[in-house]
């Protein structure tokens, strides 16, 4: 039985994208993507996908454990881990992104 070691995947899973941002000058679209790197959205939208990614995995996995495909438990539960930890950091991300809207929608104009 192969066993990979699992800190290694799971800094892969964790680590994002470096997103890199620029002051915002007056006269500035703010409409526009300033395309100084990974738009907001875009962040977003991957972190999501990786959950949703590492869900389907998860479920791959477990039918096959069902089935009899495979006998290899500790992959399955490796598997659960991972759509676990993904989702978690998928919902604390958008439990920050409400918080943020409401800290602008408290604010003074």
């Amino acid at each position: 039985m192969n066993v990979n070691p699992l800190a290694s995947n799971l800094v892969n899973l964790l680590t994002p994208e470096p997103v890199t941002t620029r002051p915002v000058e007056l006269g500035d679209d703010l409409t526009q993507g300033s395309g100084t790197g990974m738009e907001f959205a875009n962040v977003f939208a991957e972190a999501f996908n990786t959950a949703a990614e590492a869900n389907a995995a998860d479920r791959a996995t477990t039918v096959e454990l069902l089935t009899g495909e495979t006998d290899d438990l500790v992959r399955v539960m490796i598997d659960i881990q991972k759509a676990e930890l993904s989702l978690n950091l998928a919902i604390q991300i958008r439990n920050r992104v409400v918080d943020a809207y409401n800290e602008i929608m408290r604010m003074q104009v």
